[in-house]
């Protein structure tokens, strides 16, 4: 009896507290009633994703001198004197280089020493055809009396005609010698090395001292206006043309320059597909050639942009935080293109309605509520 009594005392137990457990006792809650506390965050800006159906295409491009020149020297031998530096300003028909020219000062001097010799020489030539021309002219009048033999005559007629000969030949000599003169002293000049016009030294490949030889470039001469030669697709084959003007932007001056299109390749480079053109800017202050530049052209393509302070970088991850209908935040993984200015393209990710909260992501988080 006790047993029993033991037993059921212990289902009693367990009966009690099944029906408490599973909420037959007290006062029940609807899951309605059940909600969750939404965390509010504030000072956060809220901005739109920036639509453009024309953006600006940036092309890589050189910046070169209309003018540009390499100069060096006919002649081999050692520097003198290099009166220019790189940067400086020249006026045409200026002195930049001077080279050690002793040789053929010395040729020169040697022959001015063989034309002194040759003048004697015909001056002595000279003389001895005016003395048998003289002999000459009795022996033909006593040749013509009949006074002397005609061997007699035809000797000194062979005297006559040597000398004058002679003389010619002195004449010849000095004539020969002027211009071999002529020959060594020409290349003085080429000693002397002048800017062919005005313009800026843009490089110097030599110091006094170095030797010079004939082709090897000692300075670079350039001279604006300066030009912007750039590669295109062959997309743009017939979107460009002669007198159209286009901005360029300088990166490593920050500006912004416009430009006209002065040149175009009638053909299309086979290995990259793509064809020359050179546009001339309009302002060069502070421009040097061999900068890089961007000519800019406008194309009619969608794109969406936003700041860069809208960014979410964690790790590989890179996102926005957008803001739903009910002011809660989502953070968005989004994929990235080029950089324009402050913004970013984006490629996928966004469709560009959505807000998004462009400063003050760093307090930020999913599911809170935004104060408007």
């Amino acid at each position: 009896m006790k047993g029993w009594i033991k037993y059921g005392l212990f289902a009693l137990t367990i009966l009690l507290l099944v029906i408490w457990v599973g909420g037959f006792v007290g006062k029940k809650i609807s899951p309605q009633q059940i909600t969750r506390e939404v965390k509010e965050v504030d000072n956060l800006v809220v901005g739109k994703v920036e639509v453009l159906e024309e953006v600006e295409s940036a092309y890589v491009g050189q910046i070169v001198a209309d003018k540009r020149i390499e100069l060096s020297s006919r002649l081999s031998g050692r520097i003198k004197e290099i009166y220019v530096k790189e940067g400086d300003f020249v006026r045409a028909g200026k002195l930049l280089i001077r080279l050690d020219a002793e040789d053929i000062e010395a040729q020169v001097t040697a022959v001015d020493y063989q034309t002194l010799q040759a003048e004697q020489a015909l001056k002595s030539a000279q003389a001895n055809y005016e003395a048998i021309k003289k002999t000459f002219e009795r022996y033909s009048t006593l040749h013509k009396e009949g006074a002397i033999t005609q061997q007699e005559y035809d000797q000194i007629l062979a005297q006559y005609e040597s000398a004058k000969a002679q003389v010619e030949q002195a004449k010849a000599g000095i004539r020969a010698i002027q211009q071999q003169r002529k020959a060594i002293a020409s290349n003085l000049k080429y000693a002397l090395l002048t800017a062919p016009f005005s313009g800026y030294v843009a490089t110097k490949f030599a110091e006094p001292g170095d030797l010079a030889l004939p082709g090897k470039p000692l300075l670079v001469l350039e001279a604006p206006p300066f030009l912007l030669e750039v590669f295109l697709p062959e997309k743009m084959i017939g979107k460009i043309n002669v007198g159209q003007i286009y901005k360029v932007y300088v990166p490593s001056i920050n500006r912004l320059i416009n430009s006209t299109v002065v040149e175009i390749s009638p053909s299309l480079d086979q290995k990259t597909k793509t064809f020359r053109v050179k546009l001339k800017l309009h302002d060069t202050t502070d421009i040097k050639s061999g900068m890089f530049a961007n000519l800019l052209i406008p194309e009619k393509l969608r794109v969406l942009l936003i700041p860069e302070s809208a960014l979410v970088k964690r790790y590989d991850f890179t996102g926005v935080w957008t803001v739903k209908e009910d002011n809660t935040l989502e953070l968005r993984y989004i994929r990235l293109g080029d950089k324009r200015g402050d913004k970013y393209e984006v490629l996928a990710g966004l469709e560009g309605k959505e807000e998004i909260i462009v400063k003050g992501v760093e307090r930020a988080c999913e599911g809170c509520r935004i104060r408007r």
